[in-house]
């Protein structure tokens, strides 16, 4: 099922974008730099719907359609039932089987994709050249040394993006697969290999992102 609001699709573009190219040059703990966002159609009115469903499977963006390496399998279940509980929390009814006869009111699909970024960091040579002096009583230095132990380094470090959108299965057409995006949760940070600080982050980060959607209430 295709995302049709081009009004939402113009406010989440430049999100993605401001929540994973906004790090520092130095990073010294990853949970610093974690970023949640939203965006939702003002027009719409969230009161009117009732029931939800989420989509069993976190969908990888990646060029061939293969899961990411960066991400980890293992998280998923979890971040699929911080999305219900907080669906359930604002008032929601999940709809756990759905089907062409009998769909909720909400639709809710979970993307991941990772960004890699480096840095280098130039060493220093010292000063390679020859200083010819002010005049002849004063007749300058000769060839300045360098200093190879200081070559200079590359650093590397991965971020990780979920983005969590929901859908008016009202809106859905058969024909084209598309339907209105009401709401888009956007949580970007840095991977880590740790689970249980990984665990604890998605947590805050995905429960922020309905917080502060205080308009998201059945």
């Amino acid at each position: 099922m295709k995302r049709t609001n081009f009004r939402l699709l113009l406010m989440v573009f430049p999100l993605i974008a401001l929540l994973t190219g906004c790090y520092p040059d130095k990073i010294d703990y990853v949970d610093e730099y974690d970023i949640a966002g939203t965006v939702y159609d003002e027009g719409a009115d969230f009161s009117s719907y009732t029931t939800f469903h989420v989509l069993d499977t976190i969908i990888h963006l990646t060029d061939d359609g293969e899961d990411d390496p960066n991400f980890s399998r293992e998280h998923d279940e979890y971040i699929l039932n911080l999305i219900r509980d907080n669906m359930i929390a604002k008032g929601f009814t999940e709809m756990e089987n759905p089907d062409s006869l009998n769909m909720p009111d909400l639709m809710l699909f979970t993307e991941a994709l990772s960004s890699d970024y480096y840095q280098y960091w130039g060493g220093w040579g010292g000063y390679w050249g020859y200083y010819p002096g002010w005049d002849w009583w004063y007749p300058g230095y000769p060839w300045y040394p360098s200093y190879p132990w200081y070559p200079g380094y590359v650093s590397s470090y991965s971020t990780g993006t979920l983005m969590i959108e929901m859908l008016d299965t009202e809106t859905y057409d058969p024909e084209d697969h598309t339907a209105d995006m009401l709401w888009m949760g956007v949580v970007d940070g840095l991977l880590s290999s740790n689970k249980t600080n990984t665990r604890t982050r998605l947590e805050k980060q995905i429960n922020q992102l309905f917080e502060q959607s205080d308009y998201l209430q059945q």
